[in-house]
Protein backbone atom coordinates (compact mmCIF):
# COMPACT_ATOMS: atom_id res chain seq x y z
CA UNK A 1 0.00 0.00 0.00
CA UNK A 2 1.77 3.32 -1.17
CA UNK A 3 2.14 5.52 1.91
CA UNK A 4 1.84 2.71 4.70
CA UNK A 5 4.21 0.55 6.43
CA UNK A 6 3.44 -2.47 7.32
CA UNK A 7 2.56 -3.39 10.54
CA UNK A 8 3.79 -6.27 12.46
CA UNK A 9 4.61 -7.39 16.04
CA UNK A 10 4.58 -11.38 17.67
CA UNK A 11 1.15 -11.59 19.19
CA UNK A 12 0.05 -8.76 17.32
CA UNK A 13 -4.02 -8.11 17.29
CA UNK A 14 -5.97 -6.81 14.20
CA UNK A 15 -9.63 -5.57 16.00
CA UNK A 16 -13.01 -6.01 14.10
CA UNK A 17 -15.74 -3.55 15.52
CA UNK A 18 -18.17 -2.51 13.37
CA UNK A 19 -19.66 -0.38 16.31
CA UNK A 20 -17.49 1.87 18.45
CA UNK A 21 -18.43 3.83 21.62
CA UNK A 22 -20.03 6.86 22.57
CA UNK A 23 -22.85 4.01 21.88
CA UNK A 24 -23.48 2.03 24.89
CA UNK A 25 -24.76 -1.48 23.88
CA UNK A 26 -23.06 -4.24 25.02
CA UNK A 27 -20.29 -4.72 21.73
CA UNK A 28 -19.54 -1.16 22.00
CA UNK A 29 -19.17 -1.58 25.79
CA UNK A 30 -16.75 -4.35 25.29
CA UNK A 31 -15.00 -2.71 22.57
CA UNK A 32 -14.25 0.63 24.96
CA UNK A 33 -12.29 -1.82 27.48
CA UNK A 34 -10.84 -4.56 25.45
CA UNK A 35 -9.08 -1.59 23.38
CA UNK A 36 -8.10 0.07 26.71
CA UNK A 37 -6.96 -2.95 27.95
CA UNK A 38 -4.63 -3.62 25.04
CA UNK A 39 -3.91 -0.51 22.94
CA UNK A 40 -0.48 -0.99 24.89
CA UNK A 41 -0.59 -4.45 26.48
CA UNK A 42 2.91 -5.43 27.36
CA UNK A 43 2.33 -8.72 25.23
CA UNK A 44 -0.89 -8.37 23.21
CA UNK A 45 -0.58 -5.27 21.23
CA UNK A 46 -3.67 -3.66 18.85
CA UNK A 47 -1.81 -3.41 16.01
CA UNK A 48 -4.74 -1.82 14.19
CA UNK A 49 -8.63 -1.34 14.60
CA UNK A 50 -10.98 -2.10 11.73
CA UNK A 51 -14.42 -0.35 12.07
CA UNK A 52 -17.62 0.99 9.99
CA UNK A 53 -17.87 4.83 9.01
CA UNK A 54 -21.46 6.23 9.26
CA UNK A 55 -22.17 5.61 5.66
CA UNK A 56 -20.86 1.87 6.12
CA UNK A 57 -17.14 2.14 4.81
CA UNK A 58 -14.49 0.09 6.14
CA UNK A 59 -12.06 1.94 8.13
CA UNK A 60 -8.65 1.45 9.85
CA UNK A 61 -8.15 3.86 12.55
CA UNK A 62 -4.46 3.37 13.44
CA UNK A 63 -2.54 5.32 15.99
CA UNK A 64 -5.95 7.81 16.69
CA UNK A 65 -6.38 8.04 12.96
CA UNK A 66 -9.24 6.98 11.03
CA UNK A 67 -8.51 6.09 6.90
CA UNK A 68 -10.70 4.25 4.59
CA UNK A 69 -9.28 0.49 3.91
CA UNK A 70 -9.95 -2.43 1.33
CA UNK A 71 -10.32 -5.51 3.23
CA UNK A 72 -8.30 -7.37 0.26
CA UNK A 73 -5.61 -4.65 1.01
CA UNK A 74 -4.87 -5.57 5.01
CA UNK A 75 -2.75 -8.17 4.50
CA UNK A 76 -0.38 -5.29 3.01
CA UNK A 77 -0.67 -3.86 6.19
CA UNK A 78 -0.52 -5.93 8.65
CA UNK A 79 0.46 -8.94 10.28
CA UNK A 80 -1.42 -10.03 13.05
CA UNK A 81 -1.14 -13.19 14.95
CA UNK A 82 -4.82 -13.00 15.79
CA UNK A 83 -7.90 -11.16 14.49
CA UNK A 84 -10.62 -10.62 16.87
CA UNK A 85 -14.03 -10.43 15.72
CA UNK A 86 -16.55 -8.28 18.13
CA UNK A 87 -19.21 -9.04 16.20
CA UNK A 88 -20.57 -11.19 12.75
CA UNK A 89 -20.72 -7.90 10.87
CA UNK A 90 -17.76 -9.42 8.71
CA UNK A 91 -19.38 -12.65 7.98
CA UNK A 92 -19.55 -12.34 4.45
CA UNK A 93 -15.74 -11.68 4.26
CA UNK A 94 -14.89 -14.09 6.44
CA UNK A 95 -13.32 -16.50 3.86
CA UNK A 96 -11.46 -13.86 2.54
CA UNK A 97 -9.82 -12.50 5.17
CA UNK A 98 -8.72 -15.77 5.72
CA UNK A 99 -6.99 -16.23 2.69
CA UNK A 100 -5.07 -12.99 3.49
CA UNK A 101 -4.26 -14.10 6.58
CA UNK A 102 -3.27 -17.90 6.47
CA UNK A 103 -1.61 -18.03 9.58
CA UNK A 104 -3.46 -16.11 12.39
CA UNK A 105 -5.79 -16.82 14.89
CA UNK A 106 -9.49 -16.09 14.57
CA UNK A 107 -11.29 -15.43 17.17
CA UNK A 108 -15.06 -14.39 17.56
CA UNK A 109 -17.06 -12.94 20.75
CA UNK A 110 -20.77 -13.46 20.22
CA UNK A 111 -23.93 -13.86 22.42
CA UNK A 112 -25.47 -15.25 19.92
CA UNK A 113 -28.54 -13.58 19.04
CA UNK A 114 -26.51 -12.04 15.95
CA UNK A 115 -25.91 -15.80 14.90
CA UNK A 116 -29.40 -17.07 14.93
CA UNK A 117 -31.11 -13.86 13.22
CA UNK A 118 -28.24 -14.95 10.17
CA UNK A 119 -28.62 -11.61 8.93
CA UNK A 120 -27.11 -11.21 5.13
CA UNK A 121 -26.31 -7.64 3.37
CA UNK A 122 -24.47 -8.76 0.12
CA UNK A 123 -25.05 -12.79 -0.24
CA UNK A 124 -28.85 -12.20 -1.50
CA UNK A 125 -30.98 -15.48 -0.13
CA UNK A 126 -34.35 -15.54 0.76
CA UNK A 127 -34.43 -18.60 2.62
CA UNK A 128 -33.85 -18.17 6.53
CA UNK A 129 -32.62 -21.41 6.90
CA UNK A 130 -30.30 -21.21 4.10
CA UNK A 131 -28.75 -18.00 5.95
CA UNK A 132 -28.46 -19.98 8.99
CA UNK A 133 -26.59 -22.82 6.80
CA UNK A 134 -24.63 -19.94 5.43
CA UNK A 135 -23.24 -18.34 8.63
CA UNK A 136 -22.86 -22.18 10.54
CA UNK A 137 -21.11 -23.35 7.67
CA UNK A 138 -18.55 -20.06 7.57
CA UNK A 139 -18.28 -20.28 11.44
CA UNK A 140 -17.08 -23.78 11.17
CA UNK A 141 -14.60 -23.15 8.24
CA UNK A 142 -12.65 -20.17 9.57
CA UNK A 143 -13.11 -19.16 13.16
CA UNK A 144 -10.39 -20.88 15.79
CA UNK A 145 -12.46 -20.54 18.13
CA UNK A 146 -16.05 -18.59 19.75
CA UNK A 147 -16.48 -16.91 22.60
CA UNK A 148 -19.13 -16.83 24.38
CA UNK A 149 -20.74 -14.80 27.27
CA UNK A 150 -22.78 -17.71 28.86
CA UNK A 151 -23.02 -21.51 29.12
CA UNK A 152 -26.90 -21.22 27.14
CA UNK A 153 -25.55 -18.96 23.86
CA UNK A 154 -22.69 -21.98 23.69
CA UNK A 155 -25.83 -25.05 23.85
CA UNK A 156 -27.78 -23.38 21.49
CA UNK A 157 -25.08 -22.30 19.35
CA UNK A 158 -24.04 -26.09 18.98
CA UNK A 159 -27.62 -27.09 18.45
CA UNK A 160 -27.27 -24.98 15.10
CA UNK A 161 -24.26 -27.52 14.06
CA UNK A 162 -21.54 -25.19 15.04
CA UNK A 163 -18.34 -27.68 15.60
CA UNK A 164 -15.86 -24.88 15.90
CA UNK A 165 -14.48 -24.29 19.70
CA UNK A 166 -15.96 -22.68 22.01
CA UNK A 167 -14.80 -21.08 25.38
CA UNK A 168 -17.03 -19.13 28.02
CA UNK A 169 -15.94 -15.94 29.83
CA UNK A 170 -18.69 -14.88 32.08
CA UNK A 171 -18.39 -10.56 32.99
CA UNK A 172 -18.23 -7.35 31.61
CA UNK A 173 -17.99 -4.77 33.99
CA UNK A 174 -16.29 -1.75 34.67
CA UNK A 175 -16.47 -1.88 38.72
CA UNK A 176 -14.51 1.58 38.71
CA UNK A 177 -17.52 3.34 37.43
CA UNK A 178 -19.41 1.93 39.94
CA UNK A 179 -19.46 4.93 42.61
CA UNK A 180 -22.06 7.17 42.86
CA UNK A 181 -21.11 10.68 43.41
CA UNK A 182 -24.40 12.12 44.65
CA UNK A 183 -27.59 10.95 45.96
CA UNK A 184 -29.84 10.54 43.60
CA UNK A 185 -32.76 9.59 45.84
CA UNK A 186 -31.88 8.78 49.51
CA UNK A 187 -35.19 8.40 51.12
CA UNK A 188 -37.75 6.56 48.86
CA UNK A 189 -37.34 2.87 47.62
CA UNK A 190 -36.56 3.03 43.83
CA UNK A 191 -36.18 0.15 40.93
CA UNK A 192 -33.87 0.80 38.08
CA UNK A 193 -34.19 -0.57 34.59
CA UNK A 194 -31.19 0.31 31.85
CA UNK A 195 -32.74 -1.72 28.52
CA UNK A 196 -33.90 -0.58 25.06
CA UNK A 197 -37.96 -0.59 24.32
CA UNK A 198 -37.79 -3.32 22.17
CA UNK A 199 -40.28 -6.17 22.59
CA UNK A 200 -38.38 -8.90 24.64
CA UNK A 201 -37.49 -6.51 27.05
CA UNK A 202 -41.06 -6.35 28.66
CA UNK A 203 -41.20 -2.52 29.40
CA UNK A 204 -45.13 -2.82 29.13
CA UNK A 205 -45.72 -5.84 31.87
CA UNK A 206 -42.83 -4.30 34.07
CA UNK A 207 -45.41 -0.90 33.67
CA UNK A 208 -48.54 -3.26 34.72
CA UNK A 209 -46.75 -4.79 37.86
CA UNK A 210 -46.11 -1.08 38.60
CA UNK A 211 -49.48 -0.13 38.89
CA UNK A 212 -50.83 -3.50 40.77
CA UNK A 213 -48.19 -2.37 43.08
CA UNK A 214 -49.71 1.05 43.64
CA UNK A 215 -53.28 -0.91 43.91
CA UNK A 216 -51.88 -2.68 46.60
CA UNK A 217 -50.85 0.76 48.90
CA UNK A 218 -46.91 0.32 47.63
CA UNK A 219 -44.92 3.79 47.34
CA UNK A 220 -42.11 3.75 44.83
CA UNK A 221 -40.47 5.39 42.26
CA UNK A 222 -39.67 3.69 38.95
CA UNK A 223 -36.82 5.18 37.24
CA UNK A 224 -36.60 3.66 32.89
CA UNK A 225 -33.60 4.73 31.03
CA UNK A 226 -32.75 3.96 27.10
CA UNK A 227 -34.90 4.95 24.19
CA UNK A 228 -36.62 2.55 21.18
CA UNK A 229 -39.08 1.37 18.76
CA UNK A 230 -41.83 1.10 21.97
CA UNK A 231 -40.99 3.95 24.25
CA UNK A 232 -43.54 6.28 23.45
CA UNK A 233 -46.30 3.44 23.51
CA UNK A 234 -45.10 3.26 26.92
CA UNK A 235 -45.21 6.73 27.82
CA UNK A 236 -49.09 6.51 26.32
CA UNK A 237 -49.57 3.56 28.96
CA UNK A 238 -48.05 5.01 32.02
CA UNK A 239 -49.87 8.09 31.30
CA UNK A 240 -53.76 6.15 31.06
CA UNK A 241 -52.71 4.66 34.36
CA UNK A 242 -51.83 7.73 35.27
CA UNK A 243 -48.29 6.96 36.82
CA UNK A 244 -46.43 10.05 35.74
CA UNK A 245 -45.49 10.53 39.23
CA UNK A 246 -44.30 6.72 39.91
CA UNK A 247 -42.31 6.42 36.81
CA UNK A 248 -39.75 8.55 35.03
CA UNK A 249 -38.21 8.26 32.33
CA UNK A 250 -34.65 9.43 32.44
CA UNK A 251 -33.82 9.10 28.31
CA UNK A 252 -30.80 7.31 27.14
CA UNK A 253 -28.26 8.08 29.78
CA UNK A 254 -24.17 7.63 29.38
CA UNK A 255 -22.24 4.77 30.96
CA UNK A 256 -21.33 6.77 34.09
CA UNK A 257 -24.75 7.78 34.39
CA UNK A 258 -26.06 4.48 34.42
CA UNK A 259 -23.55 3.25 36.83
CA UNK A 260 -24.15 6.09 39.46
CA UNK A 261 -28.58 4.55 39.23
CA UNK A 262 -27.39 1.30 39.46
CA UNK A 263 -25.76 2.01 42.95
CA UNK A 264 -28.23 4.40 44.20
CA UNK A 265 -31.01 2.02 43.60
CA UNK A 266 -32.96 -0.51 45.86
CA UNK A 267 -33.90 -2.92 43.11
CA UNK A 268 -32.85 -3.34 39.59
CA UNK A 269 -35.87 -5.04 37.47
CA UNK A 270 -35.51 -6.19 33.93
CA UNK A 271 -38.04 -8.45 32.81
CA UNK A 272 -36.76 -9.86 29.75
CA UNK A 273 -37.71 -13.13 27.91
CA UNK A 274 -37.30 -15.09 24.70
CA UNK A 275 -38.60 -13.87 22.37
CA UNK A 276 -39.76 -15.11 18.92
CA UNK A 277 -38.73 -12.91 16.19
CA UNK A 278 -39.26 -12.85 12.65
CA UNK A 279 -36.69 -12.49 9.80
CA UNK A 280 -37.07 -12.64 6.11
CA UNK A 281 -38.38 -16.33 5.58
CA UNK A 282 -38.59 -17.20 8.81
CA UNK A 283 -38.07 -16.54 12.58
CA UNK A 284 -35.98 -17.00 15.49
CA UNK A 285 -35.56 -17.03 19.59
CA UNK A 286 -34.26 -13.95 20.79
CA UNK A 287 -32.95 -14.22 24.18
CA UNK A 288 -30.64 -12.59 26.64
CA UNK A 289 -27.46 -14.04 26.27
CA UNK A 290 -26.70 -13.36 29.59
CA UNK A 291 -27.80 -8.90 30.31
CA UNK A 292 -24.58 -6.78 30.86
CA UNK A 293 -26.61 -4.49 32.96
CA UNK A 294 -27.88 -7.13 35.39
CA UNK A 295 -23.82 -7.94 35.55
CA UNK A 296 -23.49 -4.49 36.78
CA UNK A 297 -26.34 -4.34 39.02
CA UNK A 298 -25.04 -7.22 40.82
CA UNK A 299 -21.75 -6.10 40.90
CA UNK A 300 -23.24 -2.93 42.76
CA UNK A 301 -24.86 -4.65 45.37
CA UNK A 302 -28.48 -4.20 44.02
CA UNK A 303 -31.19 -6.33 44.25
CA UNK A 304 -32.09 -8.01 40.79
CA UNK A 305 -35.49 -8.58 39.68
CA UNK A 306 -35.23 -10.16 36.00
CA UNK A 307 -37.71 -12.50 33.90
CA UNK A 308 -36.83 -16.41 33.55
CA UNK A 309 -35.36 -16.94 30.05
CA UNK A 310 -32.07 -16.75 28.61
CA UNK A 311 -28.60 -17.34 30.51
CA UNK A 312 -30.57 -15.20 33.95
CA UNK A 313 -30.37 -18.30 35.70
CA UNK A 314 -26.54 -18.24 35.75
CA UNK A 315 -26.26 -15.83 37.48
CA UNK A 316 -29.08 -14.22 38.94
CA UNK A 317 -29.48 -16.45 42.08
CA UNK A 318 -30.36 -15.87 45.92
CA UNK A 319 -30.10 -14.08 48.03
CA UNK A 320 -28.87 -11.65 45.46
CA UNK A 321 -31.74 -11.57 42.98
CA UNK A 322 -34.86 -13.24 42.05
CA UNK A 323 -36.07 -14.76 38.55
CA UNK A 324 -39.67 -14.48 37.64
CA UNK A 325 -41.77 -15.83 35.08
CA UNK A 326 -43.49 -13.31 33.26
CA UNK A 327 -46.26 -15.11 31.80
CA UNK A 328 -47.63 -15.82 35.56
CA UNK A 329 -48.93 -12.16 36.24
CA UNK A 330 -50.62 -12.46 39.86
CA UNK A 331 -47.59 -14.82 40.84
CA UNK A 332 -44.85 -12.42 39.87
CA UNK A 333 -46.72 -9.07 41.57
CA UNK A 334 -47.02 -11.36 44.40
CA UNK A 335 -43.41 -12.27 44.66
CA UNK A 336 -42.00 -8.27 44.19
CA UNK A 337 -44.36 -7.37 46.86
CA UNK A 338 -42.45 -9.99 49.20
CA UNK A 339 -39.18 -8.45 48.31
CA UNK A 340 -40.63 -4.89 49.00
CA UNK A 341 -41.62 -6.06 52.27
CA UNK A 342 -38.42 -7.54 52.76
CA UNK A 343 -35.37 -5.10 54.21
CA UNK A 344 -32.68 -5.00 51.06
CA UNK A 345 -29.33 -5.00 52.58
CA UNK A 346 -27.12 -3.44 50.32
CA UNK A 347 -23.74 -5.41 49.50
CA UNK A 348 -20.12 -4.28 48.79
CA UNK A 349 -19.09 -3.73 45.29
CA UNK A 350 -17.94 -7.19 43.68
CA UNK A 351 -15.42 -8.22 41.33
CA UNK A 352 -16.82 -11.40 40.12
CA UNK A 353 -17.56 -9.89 37.11
CA UNK A 354 -15.04 -7.53 36.26
CA UNK A 355 -13.17 -6.86 32.73
CA UNK A 356 -9.74 -7.34 34.20
CA UNK A 357 -10.97 -10.36 34.82
CA UNK A 358 -12.29 -11.33 31.60
CA UNK A 359 -8.84 -9.75 29.91
CA UNK A 360 -6.88 -11.72 32.02
CA UNK A 361 -8.63 -15.04 30.79
CA UNK A 362 -8.31 -13.77 27.00
CA UNK A 363 -4.16 -13.43 27.88
CA UNK A 364 -3.98 -17.19 28.97
CA UNK A 365 -6.06 -18.44 25.98
CA UNK A 366 -3.88 -16.65 23.46
CA UNK A 367 -1.01 -17.70 24.95
CA UNK A 368 -2.51 -20.85 24.13
CA UNK A 369 -3.47 -20.05 20.84
CA UNK A 370 0.10 -18.67 20.04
Amino acid sequence: MNGYIKYMQPWGILFFADRLPPLIGGMEIHAKYFIEYFDNHHKFHILGIVTKNAIGQNCVILKGNNRLIQLDTLADLFCPSFLFFNSGRWIETFAQLRNGFPKAKFIYRTGGNEILKADLVSKKKSSYLARRIYWVDTLNDTIDILLTNSIYTETRLRAMGITAPFQCFIGGVHTAALKATKALHPKRLTIFCAARFVPYKHHAIMVDVAYELVLRGYSFTLRLAGDGPLLEKIKRQVAAYKLTNVIKFLGVLDHAQICQEMVEASIYMQLSSDHLTKVPGGSYMHAEGMGRSILEALTAGTFVIAGQGGALSEIVVPPYGLLVDIADFHTMVDQVEAILNTPLVKRPIGDTFCWSKVFKGYETLFDGMG
